[in-house]
């Protein structure tokens, strides 16, 4: 209420002559030519403009979010509701903050994004945003890069986020404090090489373990058991030359220790010999399944309300939030088609970069003198004959099978024949490309 106004003005905050009407107006009208602008309104929103103009389109155009057009009443835009909806997911600020750059009350920007964006993008966008791969050529996709890292029959990687939270009831805390050392939800997030997010379980107490998450995670459970994924077959190299290979059927993702034993959780060995093959080989799972923990940094920086304190009583209405900003995440990332390098495409800039880095840096002693490992000069691959020769046919795991033991040996076997793989891979590719290691 605005006392020193009269008539309809004194109930309402002025929103045509806002910060961010105007604009949102100009940009709109004349973005080419204000290009400062543009590139600021993008920023501030965290969203490309065609993307931007896409939702706010198709929001528009649906009845079930239009506003009732009483005579007495003159509704806030609805493209203003969602720039303040995408603003309070890019920094956090409470919606009363946000009354200011706005002109628009907290009540009515709290109505919008907890009453119809969150419920409208999970039923319109969610399901077509983020999805595992559907058909083999998408799965073929997501593969080759993997491939080229040195894992054939890779289709993501998987590890938990925490989200804070503090609506909990009354006594539970110690259901929801984890490793966080404070209240969180947790999340299983899949992703693939190009940090597009593939899969997001339900909303978990934040003490939860991922064993246990793991469980109730749909594209583990019944996804990876479909004929799509059980039936993909990939090569890996069991001679030196690289002549001989052996197919294996059934995809996998890589993880971290935490998970369990199942045949399609691929993680490094524990309790290795310092320079050993095996460590060499974890050091290189360790270094590929960061895909993950990379996304979730792009995550949380791009949108800094996943950072922040969240009171909200229902659980459900943060795991909405958080699976929006996921979707909202991959929207981004396939309108600016974002993507790591493709190795051979990059491989010219990435030596040229690389020899700058010549001198000092490349020395076999540190600055205290002692001995380091030049990769340039020494191989860390070392194919020897003592490895078992014997692969077992790998299987995808049969969920009526009850046996732990049955299920880690097939673990064991492939994570053994990726070992190989790797290290003779590795070799090839140095020999090729003048001792350099593959990278993606």
């Amino acid at each position: 209420m605005f006392p020193r106004q009269s008539g309809r003005e004194k109930w309402e905050h002025g929103w045509e002559g806002s910060y961010w009407w105007v604009r949102l107006q100009t940009v709109a009208a004349e973005g080419d030519s204000h290009t400062l602008m543009l590139k600021t309104v993008e920023r501030k929103l965290r969203l490309p403009w065609s993307v931007f103009e896409a939702l706010a389109c198709e929001m528009e155009a649906d009845p079930d979010l239009a506003e009732s057009q009483a005579p007495n009443r003159r509704p806030v835009p609805l493209r203003l509701k969602l720039a303040a909806a995408l603003r309070h997911l890019a920094t956090g600020h409470s919606f009363d903050g946000l009354e200011e750059s706005f002109k628009m009350s907290g009540q009515t920007m709290r109505r919008f994004f907890w009453g119809k964006f969150l419920p409208w993008m999970m039923a319109r966008k969610y399901k077509d945003t983020v999805y595992a791969p559907r058909n083999v050529d998408e799965l073929q996709d997501v593969c080759e890069e993997y491939a080229y890292a040195g894992f054939p029959g890779c289709c993501g990687s998987v590890d938990g986020v925490h989200v804070p939270w503090y609506g909990f009831k009354s006594g539970a805390r110690a259901d929801f404090v984890g490793k966080e050392k404070q209240p969180t939800l947790v999340f299983g997030v899949t992703v693939d090489h190009r940090y597009r997010i593939m899969h997001v379980t339900e909303a978990h107490a934040g003490a939860t373990n991922d064993k246990f998450v793991i469980r109730g995670d749909e594209f583990h459970t019944r996804i990876m058991h479909t004929e799509l994924y059980k039936d993909y077959n990939f090569d890996l190299f069991t001679s030196k030359d690289g002549a001989k290979t052996t197919r294996y059927k059934g995809c996998y993702v890589l993880c971290d220790g935490g998970y369990g034993d199942w045949r399609n959780l691929v993680s490094a060995f524990s309790c290795v010999e310092p320079f050993s093959p095996r460590a060499n080989w974890s050091h290189r799972v360790g270094s590929v399944r960061k895909d993950s923990e990379c996304t979730f940094g792009v995550l949380k920086a791009r949108f800094r309300v996943l950072t922040s304190r969240m009171y909200r009583r229902k659980a459900a209405d943060v795991e909405n939030l958080f699976k929006v900003c996921c979707c909202l995440h991959n929207m981004i990332m396939r309108a600016r088609d974002v993507r790591p390098g493709t190795g051979n495409v990059n491989l010219q800039a990435t030596l040229d970069e690389c020899n700058l880095d010549d001198g000092d840096d490349l020395q076999d002693v540190n600055a205290r003198g002692q001995l380091v490992t030049n990769l340039r000069s020494t191989s860390i691959v070392d194919v020897d004959d003592d490895d078992d020769d014997v692969v077992l046919r790998v299987d995808s795991r049969d969920e009526s099978d009850s046996d732990g033991a049955e299920e880690l040996r097939h673990k064991t076997a492939l994570q053994n024949a990726l070992m190989r793989h790797w290290r003779i891979y590795a070799e090839l590719h140095r020999e090729e490309y003048d001792g350099y290691h593959p990278f993606v």
